[in-house]
């Protein structure tokens, strides 16, 4: 009976990986998308603005992190297949990641740095918060960095199996 479970786990290890790996690529889409795509025009005092996600470094920052991560993940979907055949594998997917959740949790918190100032502003740089005149566009960050955070969630449960199971070969 050892035997059995111990040839079944990697395989059932691999459905485990294949799933998170999927949902981090949704989320991570989902998160690129919302900010992609969200963009305001608001008047203030009379003065028309346009409030867009490229107006941030932080915001594209984000943006360029998922689209990697989301690239990365999809080719690591073919690398974890191969990883459950040859376990010198196992460690080279751990590094990558690995490395794609350092990515994005320094992604999401640079952008929800930028966030919280565009809700609260900072007195003391004299910056206003500006989501009380374009409140769609701050909802729209609030949604995209919650899937990154349910992406980065994701990431570090994927880094935790993926360590577990190069701690077996």
């Amino acid at each position: 009976m050892g035997d059995f479970e111990g040839r079944r786990t990697p395989l059932m290890n691999l459905g485990v990986q294949v799933s998170v790996r999927v949902l981090v690529i949704g989320t991570a889409l989902a998160s690129m998308l919302l900010m992609i795509t969200n963009r305001e025009v608001a008047s203030v005092y009379g003065i028309s603005f346009e409030a867009r996600y490229s107006d941030s470094s932080s915001f594209r920052y984000l943006v360029y992190a998922q689209i990697a991560i989301c690239a990365a993940i999809f080719l690591s979907l073919a690398w974890a297949c191969l990883a459950v055949r040859r376990g010198g594998l196992v460690f080279a997917l751990f590094f990558f990641d690995l490395l794609a959740t350092m990515t994005e949790i320094s992604a999401f918190s640079a952008a929800m740095s930028e966030g919280y100032i565009g809700k609260y502003g900072n007195t003391h740089a004299g910056w206003l918060p500006i989501c009380r005149y374009v409140h769609g566009y701050c909802s729209r960050v609030t949604l995209s960095l919650a899937m990154s955070f349910a992406s980065f969630l994701l990431l570090f449960i994927l880094t935790v199996l993926t360590a577990s199971a190069a701690r077996h070969v």
